[in-house]
């Protein structure tokens, strides 16, 4: 038991950047005295607690997630994704509780009023998604996490959602927002291991925003979103070659030379409306301002 704790520990000074050192001065002890108790993985209870005060931690939430990781992902029926494809808004509200935000985080994040918010509620929950509980709570009956079927009736809404954060990364670089793009010749091996790379690393931020969401208040998280995409390039599919292609191009494809009027043009812009204010799926939205608040150097992998 003793070992779980420590190890919960442990990902709990990861994820919130705390070393042993930094540990050690908010104790008032050594650095070897803490590398000590996390190397022997034994301590009185009091000094357990002493150790979670000092990681900004409740020993509580530690011991409820020794043992919990992100589970097997599970999916949503095909009849209820074609429902909620017809309604962006009330999915929108489906995402933000399934990434364990509360129907409170959501009224103060999206201006919503709590008449909007149980007519969301409700909805979800004659599709057999949540729970009404007393005073607006809600529980949900869909384990998580979620994986959406990307070549499903959601399918325009996920390709309007990552294109719509595609341009706003790059409008919004050095401040607010992370974009690399680029285009390399390589072994098709060298490519795969590139890629098992960047899922290895999808599936730490995952563990570790995990972490975060059973240790941490609410109003200590904030929403990020991480985009990835990589493979042989496709130049014909995603471009024209030559101007002589404008007069030739046949391709009904959104954003393509034949239809593009400006550098933005083909993004996909279309917004989802809560309660009469105009929210884009794009990240960690300011109520008052409606701007987007990112980390410089974090994103958040989804769909």
């Amino acid at each position: 038991m003793n070992g779980l704790i420590f190890e919960a520990l442990k990902r709990t000074l990861k994820a919130k950047g705390v070393t042993y050192r930094m540990l050690a001065e908010r104790m008032g002890v050594s650095e070897p005295t803490v590398k000590r108790i996390f190397h022997e993985r034994n301590c009185k209870l009091d000094r357990l607690v002493e150790i979670c005060a000092a990681a900004g931690v409740e020993l509580e939430n530690v011991l409820g997630s020794m043992n919990r990781g992100p589970g097997p992902a599970n999916h949503i029926a095909p009849e209820i994704e074609r429902k909620l494809a017809s309604r962006p808004a009330l999915l929108f509200i489906f995402v933000m509780l399934s990434e364990k935000f509360t129907p409170q985080g959501i009224m103060r994040s999206q201006g919503l009023s709590e008449a909007s918010m149980f007519l969301y509620l409700r909805d979800l929950e004659e599709l057999g998604l949540v729970a009404l509980g007393r005073s607006l709570s809600a529980r949900l009956l869909v384990e998580t996490p979620i994986q959406w079927n990307f070549e499903g009736p959601l399918r325009p809404l996920f390709e309007m959602t990552n294109k719509n954060f595609i341009g706003w990364a790059i409008t919004h670089l050095q401040r607010e927002a992370t974009f690399v793009s680029f285009s390399r010749r390589m072994r098709p091996e060298t490519a795969e291991m590139l890629r098992r790379e960047a899922e290895e690393l999808a599936d730490r931020a995952k563990l570790l925003a995990h972490h975060d969401q059973h240790t941490t208040p609410e109003d200590g998280l904030v929403g990020y979103k991480w985009t990835f995409a990589f493979g042989a390039t496709p130049f014909p599919a995603i471009m024209c070659r030559a101007a002589s292609a404008r007069r030739r191009c046949k391709s009904a494809r959104p954003g393509c030379c034949r239809e593009r009027t400006s550098p933005a043009a083909g993004l996909g812009s279309k917004p989802i409306i809560l309660n009469d204010r105009v929210r884009t799926v794009l990240g960690h939205w300011t109520p008052r301002t409606g701007t987007t608040q990112v980390d410089p150097k974090r994103s958040l992998t989804g769909g």
